[in-house]
């Protein structure tokens, strides 16, 4: 049996120095299997963002331990969690996060300027990967000539460019249209039924409801997981 992808065992995460601390999640255990789709949802101030930097290796947990694909994550260096975010996890944020100066195939290509792979391999995976989420003819434009969804249509292409073992959405359709927000829900549906592993975090219920699995948290605890 594999392990899960994800396994969050008592993470706790305190911030600030002196007594009280603010204590922000409370002793999460949490698994997420190979090709699972879950949805985390909550309230403002239910310890959703971060729970997110968590599981996004852009924090480290207080006391517990964070399971990435079988490595204890939770104590690593920032130059070891950065190499697990180029790597190992796929981002997808609600404000797109693309660099403006740079075409669409220039974005996709960032994360992979710091790997071994050549320039002509590096070239024809970005044409591969832009073609997947249907922006082949709009290779060339700037982020500022695109509408929002081709805008996260770029960001999932660079979030899936290293072949990661997560995708991370966080909010994907929060700046999105309704029309739009079904197209990217269903390029997100696609990419779970190729056997992606998605973990997404949302306020919606109707978005929350696309997952297999729905995880509630209230005040840094989870208080529901089930099918969603």
């Amino acid at each position: 049996m594999k392990a899960p992808v994800i396994s969050l065992q008592g993470v706790h995460k305190y911030y600030g120095e002196q007594e009280p601390r603010l204590h922000v999640l409370k002793g999460i255990d949490l698994d997420v299997a190979e090709g699972e789709y879950v949805s985390i949802t909550g309230t403002s101030g239910s310890g959703k963002s971060t729970l997110l930097n968590l599981l996004g290796c852009l924090d480290n947990t207080s006391d517990g331990a964070y399971l990435l694909n079988g490595r204890d994550v939770s104590s690593f260096s920032d130059d070891e969690l950065s190499k697990i975010r180029n790597e190992d996890i796929g981002f997808i944020f609600q404000s797109f996060n693309l660099i403006p100066q740079l075409t669409v195939f220039e974005n996709v290509q960032v994360p992979l300027l710091y790997g071994p792979r050549s320039i002509a391999a590096t070239t024809h995976l970005c044409h591969e990967v832009i073609e997947s989420v249907g922006l082949s003819d709009r290779s060339e434009h700037l982020p500022s000539e695109l509408s929002g969804g081709e805008c996260q249509r770029v960001a999932i292409a660079r979030a899936l460019i290293n072949d990661p073992a997560l995708l991370l959405a966080d909010e994907p359709t929060g700046n999105l249209d309704t029309g739009t927000s079904e197209e990217v829900l269903t390029l997100i549906d696609e990419l779970h039924q190729q056997g992606r592993s998605v973990v997404m975090i949302t306020h919606d219920p109707e978005v929350a409801n696309r997952s297999q699995r729905r995880v509630d948290l209230r005040d840094g605890v989870i208080v529901e997981a089930g099918a969603a």
